[in-house]
Formats: C-alpha cells, sequence, structure tokens
C-alpha cells in the first residue's frame, strides 16, 4: 500500500492510497482502519454511484444489487437519479454510520464502478446534494467542486480499477494520520503465531 499527496488546487489536496486489493484480508483491514479515521458512529455520509462494477462476476453482482438497494433502505436511502445507457446510471444514497457500515462499503467497493462518499457539513442536506449532483452532472473531478462549495471537509473517491482510494480535503481541514492507521493492522502471519 503506498500513500502519497497531491495539490488539486490553492485550497484543495488530496492523499492517494494506491496498490491495495479489498480481497486481501490485511489490505481490506487497513483500508477499514483508514475509513474508521473518517467515519464515525451516527455521521451520515453521503454517496454519489456510476454503473456498475465490470471486474465484479455477475452471480456477485446480481446478489450485491439486491443485499446494497435492500441495506440502503433499511438503514438510509437510494436515489437512482438517471439512466445513461445500457450499462451507465447515476444515483445516489445516504446512510448512518453504525458498526456495520464498514463492512458494507466493501460490498459498495465490489458492485460500483464510481464511487464518492463524505460527510456533509451542517445544513447541507441530502435533498441539496440530490440538487447538487443534478447540476453538476456527477462531473467533480476529485470532489473540488463539493469541497470548494464547503459542502464537506472531505471527500473520498473509489479510483478506477479499485485498487486505490482519493481522499481529497480542504486545506483548512486537519486530515487524521491515515498512514499510520493503515499500518496499526497487523499483519495475518503475526496474529496466527
Amino acid at each position: 500500500m503506498e500513500f502519497y499527496n497531491v495539490e488539486l488546487s490553492k485550497d484543495i489536496k488530496s492523499l492517494c492510497v494506491e496498490d491495495f486489493d479489498i480481497n486481501i484480508w490485511y489490505d481490506a483491514n487497513r483500508i477499514k482502519n483508514i475509513l474508521k479515521c473518517l467515519f464515525f458512529n451516527n455521521d451520515t455520509i453521503f454517496f454519489s454511484f456510476r454503473r456498475e462494477e465490470d471486474l465484479t462476476s455477475d452471480k456477485e453482482l446480481e446478489r450485491l444489487r439486491i443485499s446494497i438497494i435492500e441495506t440502503f433502505n433499511k438503514y438510509g436511502e437510494y436515489v437512482f437519479l438517471k439512466k445513461l445507457d445500457e450499462a451507465r446510471f447515476d444515483s445516489v444514497a445516504r446512510i448512518d454510520v453504525s458498526d456495520f457500515t464498514f463492512e458494507f462499503m466493501f460490498d459498495i467497493w465490489k458492485y460500483f464502478y464510481s464511487c464518492t462518499f463524505f460527510i456533509p457539513t451542517e445544513g447541507f442536506s441530502f435533498s441539496d446534494y440530490i440538487s447538487f449532483q443534478k447540476k453538476i452532472k456527477f462531473q467533480d473531478k476529485g470532489g473540488e467542486k463539493l469541497l470548494s462549495k464547503r459542502y464537506s471537509d472531505f471527500g473520498c473517491i473509489k479510483g478506477l480499477g479499485g485498487d486505490s482510494l482519493i481522499v481529497s480535503y480542504r486545506k483548512d481541514f486537519q486530515l487524521p494520520d491515515l498512514k499510520k492507521a493503515a499500518s496499526e493492522t497487523p499483519d495475518i502471519n503475526q496474529v496466527f503465531k
């Protein structure tokens, strides 16, 4: 797992976490530790999605399609916004963080090709977010529009291929030490000694 910083603009930076595989226990736990540094119980996470992942098997996609929609409907909300063509669609969701959320994030990771998620700032409602996404047509490279309008302090983006996580944030926001959080995952060989 590699970490590096990128300056997106004078006000926005991103921390890129690359070279991991969520199907490997050690990597999945490192990513889970990173997410637990960013999201806490009772936080509300907003999501935007575009199309199903083409690297996941059809059988697994079918299972995830049902399970993800059911979970969002039980613990939050899922809104299908627009079908773009046979393969692509735009949708948004929200969920309140609880103990199961971090495992659920891996289902989301496997199911959606494109995924952005963040904690909204106070006063930015889910209906505001739907309007925002419709206005920008899901075009927000690095989350710069979201962050520059101060709708969030940081935003997470699933990198293409699913082997990277990009955490964009405003320079005036103190991002937790995600590299340290990832390093606190014990090596599987140490766990079973």
